[in-house]
Formats: C-alpha cells, structure tokens, sequence
C-alpha cells in the first residue's frame, strides 16, 4: 500500500491512512500464514486449526532452537545454514550436541519414496563395504577419463591404469576414493555438475553386476534407512542382470534382482531387530516394507525404432512382473536422468506411455512373438500400457522456464511426481490445486521434493528459495526424499527435514504434513488399495493409525527430552 504524500493529506488522515496500512498488512499476513497445505489440513490439526499440547511445546522447541541460528546469521557471525552448500555444513549437523538435529533423526519418517537404487547407501557404508569386500577382486582406474572406475575384469573393460582397490585404499587411497563417489566443495569448479555426478554413476555401476555385491549393497541400505527410522522406501531401480541370472527372463532381463531386493530388506530388518537398543525407535508394524518402480533412461530417443523398442521392451517386462510374482512389489515406471538434456515425455506419449501393451514390435521378431504370448496369457490385448502400470515420472528438475514435462507428468502421472519445482512456472496447472478446499486426500499428484539433492545439483544455491516452499502454500502436496544420498551425502532422511524446517516458516505442522503425507503411501501398500481407490473411511483409518503408531510417540518421545533438557520432570511418568 502507498501512502500519499505529507504534503497533501493532514495529520488525521494520514493517521488513518497508516492504521488502515496496519490493518491490511496485518490480514494479509494471517492468510498468507493460513495457506500453508498442511496448516488447516482437515485432521492434523484440531477442528479450530491449533496444535494439541505437546504440539505446541515442541512447535515452540524447534523454533526456539532454529532462532539461534537466525540470530548468528543477523549478527553476521555465521552463515544461515540453508544458505552454504549442504556439504560444507554436515559436519555440523553431525554433532552430538546438536539438539534441533536430534529432534528431526528421532522423526518418524514414515516413508522414503525417491530413491536411485545405485547411489542409494551413504559414501560412508560403501567404502566400508568396499574395504571388507571378500568376494570377486575389485580394480579401480588410476587415471584418465574414466578415472575412478572400479570394475571386475580390468582386461574386459580396457582400464588402462588399473589398480587392485583394496592395495589402492591401503595406500591412503580411502579419502581420494570419497571424493570420486560425491560431490561438494571438491566439485564446485566442475563446469556442469551434471557431468561429475554421471561420471560417479558410471564409477561404480560395474560393480552391481554381482549378485552378492548387490546384495551386501542394499542390506546396508536398508539398514541405514531403519536406523534413521524410516519403515517404508520405494527405490527406484534399473533392470539389473548379474552375470550368474538364470531365472524369469524375458527378452534377456531377469527378474532375480527383485529377489535379492527383498531378500537384502528382510535381513536388514532381522540385524535390526536383534542389535537395537533399549531406547531406540521401535518400528510399529515390526516389518520394513519395500516398493520397486522400475526405470529407464531417458536418453533413449523414442524415434529411433531400436530405442523405441528397447523402451517399450523394458515398459513391458515391468507390466509382465507386475501381473505375474511381484504384483504388491512393483509400484510403477519411471524415466530418469537428466531431463534438460534428455528426450521430452511428450515424444514417448504415442508409442510408449498409451501405446497398447506388448504390441508394436517388429512383424516376425523375437519380441513381438514373446510377448504376444504373454498379452494372450493375461487377457490384456487392446489396453495401453497406462492402464497397467503407473508412471511416476522424473519432470519439473530444470531452470528452463520453457521446459514443459511437468505438463505431461501432471497428466500422466496419477499419483506422485519426482521432484516438479517447475509445477510454479504453470499458473493454469497449480490452478487445480488451489481452486478448492483442501479436506481430504491429496488433490493431483504428489511432488516428491529433494531439497538437498537440488541444491548441490545447483538449481537452488539458497534452500529459502526453493520453488516446493511457494508451491506447498499454494496448495501442493508433497513428500520429501533423498535422491541419491551416495553422491550427495544425505543418508536417511533427517538430513532434508532439518533443511526444510529450516529454510521455511511452515514450522511443526509442515513437518506432520510432509511426514503424513509419505505415511498414505506406506498405508495404501500395506493395506494394499490405489488412492484413486479410496473411500474416506480409508482416509480417516490412516489418519488414526498414523496419529496412534507414529505421531503420538514421537510427541511423547520429545516431551521427555524436552523436560529432561529443561530439568523439568516427565509428566508422563508422574
């Protein structure tokens, strides 16, 4: 509001005229506060919009707390952490004393539903590995190109400077080693970081074709997640062949890959169980559960008709799982990579996303005669793959304002988006989310948000700034992930709730929404029922079962720390 000038109005107006500015910014203050998605979410707060009791008193803890850093900031002593690169900062959040990132690793967070299963375990946990493998010797590449990639048979792969890997981190090759696997300041004069985090994949990508490798590496995985109480992952996962498959292929993929994925996530639950401590979280259902959405790269360029089959291959091999042994396991389809520089959604839209299953092969070739098999055994001739599978679509990671597969993913996706900041850049799309009252089940999909993966990946320097904090007022749901914490150095979960928490003003009740939010998706796989699916008896039963199992706990959980911290006694053991 502009106030006129001194000139041309009197004391009494202008008195006026500064109370009616008072007022005005007063009101536009509370609705903006009042807009955030998860603030006057029907069920996570009491009927008047309050926090229950201990809400409040840990609402008041972590600001209380994050107001310390605020004041450092304004003093100008310290940075404001969600303004340095994560990586500069961790050390930090590692210290025991850190009561503000204990409250967040004590955090239930219910899910983790955007994974890369190839950069999935902490640099930490697979050096570790690394350094106790004891199964086939591991060469790595001293220099060159493809310096730091590690592979089996160094003749096979024309490494030209090889290197035995466990002589190689002996001979204080283990910090080097690090720095190969991540980026971080050590990354920071790379031209294009998307180049360095490819050349990390391409690292260590050789390595999966082992079956015990693979193994050991999700084990490992799983465990980290339980440890940083998450009971629920969907992990985005290529189709991996190891050199010993033998069982359920098509078409030369094999399907033994899932097998070690739940053989690996049900071993990490057992150690687990047998090695936590008193009083450490215990997981409420006693089970860690595991969904797969399986990818392909989207490089492949769906006009080209050997790339085109090979996707509508791999699109189908999914559908065929996914009707035959793994039906609860595999959760949906994906095409990942980097998008500015791979194919668009829009050229996959004929052939691949509606394109009819199992159909469109070469008249005659191995592959139409293979699946025209399979289309007859499971009764599906004439429906498109969409109808099958669902598509959980990488769109919306890019600084393009022209880049439009947050379109086609808003589209075709049903339920969830990875990642979608670029939903902002569409007034007409957000539009849906905002036109009505929010009550219920989440309206459109979902965005899965990686905070921490944006920001070293260079889209938001400044995680005050990131696009999901201006969206989530406006009415879109979302989930947060860790993307790749391998290269990223964001294991768990804690790491990115501490982020949001503190780059936001959404305070405790965007921390229940996000965490609500990830909990309908474990609850739609435990019970086993699609959202579109869903009555709202089914929602009001997991809001209940979520409050019981999980919020509530964690509540009283905070209030013994908050009390012991305080010198106060534990009202709940009076």
């Amino acid at each position: 509001m502009i106030l006129p000038n001194d000139n041309y109005v009197s004391n009494s107006m202008k008195e006026e005229i500064l109370t009616r500015a008072v007022e005005q910014n007063s009101l536009l203050l509370t609705q903006d506060q009042s807009r955030w998605f998860y603030k006057r979410w029907r069920g996570l707060t009491v009927d008047t919009g309050d926090m229950d009791k201990l809400e409040t008193q840990l609402g008041d803890y972590l600001k209380q707390k994050k107001r310390r850093y605020r004041e450092r900031y304004e003093k100008g002593t310290k940075p404001y952490p969600s303004s340095v690169p994560f990586a500069s900062y961790k050390a930090e959040l590692d210290k025991e004393d850190n009561k503000l990132m204990t409250a967040f690793r004590r955090l239930p967070k219910c899910g983790l539903l955007h994974v890369h299963s190839a950069a999935a375990l902490s640099v930490e946990g697979l050096i570790d590995l690394l350094k106790k493998w004891g199964g086939k010797d591991i060469y790595i590449q001293l220099e060159g190109p493809q310096q730091g990639m590690m592979v089996y048979d160094s003749e096979k792969e024309h490494l030209d400077s090889p290197k035995p890997l466990q002589a190689f981190i002996e001979d204080d090759g283990e910090e080097t080693l690090k720095q190969w696997l991540t980026i971080g300041g050590h990354t920071d004069r790379v031209d294009y970081i998307w180049d360095e985090f490819n050349r990390i994949f391409a690292r260590t990508s050789s390595l999966f074709a082992d079956r015990d490798f693979y193994y050991q590496y999700h084990y490992r995985f799983f465990l980290e997640c339980l440890r940083d109480r998450i009971d629920y992952v969907e992990l985005r996962c290529g189709f991996q062949n190891f050199t010993d498959s033998s069982k359920d292929g098509i078409l030369d993929q094999y399907s033994d890959f899932l097998d070690v994925l739940l053989k690996a996530k049900n071993a990490a639950k057992d150690e687990y169980l047998r090695t936590k401590k008193e009083d450490e979280w215990e997981l409420p259902y006693g089970e860690l559960n595991l969904g797969v959405i399986l990818c392909a790269r989207r490089d492949k360029d769906a006009q080209k008709e050997t790339d085109k089959v090979a996707l509508m291959k791999k699109v189908d091999t999914a559908i065929a799982w996914k009707l035959g042994n793994y039906n609860e396991l595999i959760k949906g389809f994906d095409f990942v990579s980097e998008e500015d520089r791979g194919k668009t959604s829009y050229t996959y839209y004929q052939d691949i996303f509606y394109g009819n299953v199992m159909d469109g092969y070469g008249k005659g070739s191995k592959e139409e005669k293979e699946f025209t098999k399979l289309r007859d055994q499971y009764k599906i001739a004439n429906l498109c793959r969409l109808d099958l599978i669902e598509l959980m679509l990488h769109a919306g990671e890019s600084l393009w304002i022209e880049q439009e597969n947050i379109l086609d993913a808003k589209i075709a996706s049903k339920s969830r988006i990875g990642h979608g900041f670029q939903l902002l850049a569409y007034p007409g799309v957000l539009w849906e989310y905002m036109s009505e009252p929010y009550d219920g089940m989440p309206r459109g999909p979902v965005l899965e948000v990686c905070p921490i993966s944006n920001q070293m990946l260079r889209y938001f320097p400044d995680i005050r700034n990131h696009y999901a904090l201006i969206l989530m007022k406006m009415g879109v749901p979302c989930v947060l992930a860790n993307d790749d914490p391998q290269i990223l150095g964001n294991p768990g979960l804690s790491y990115d709730f501490w982020e949001i928490y503190m780059a936001s003003d959404g305070g405790l009740m965007l921390v229940k929404g996000l965490v609500f939010t990830a909990f309908i998706f474990q609850y739609q796989d435990r019970i086993n029922k699609q959202l579109d699916k869903w009555e709202m008896v089914d929602y009001k039963k997991c809001l209940q079962v979520f409050e019981e199992q999980y919020w509530m706990p964690y509540l009283k959980e905070m209030d013994r720390i908050i009390n012991a911290e305080n010198g106060g006694e534990d009202e709940n053991n009076q």
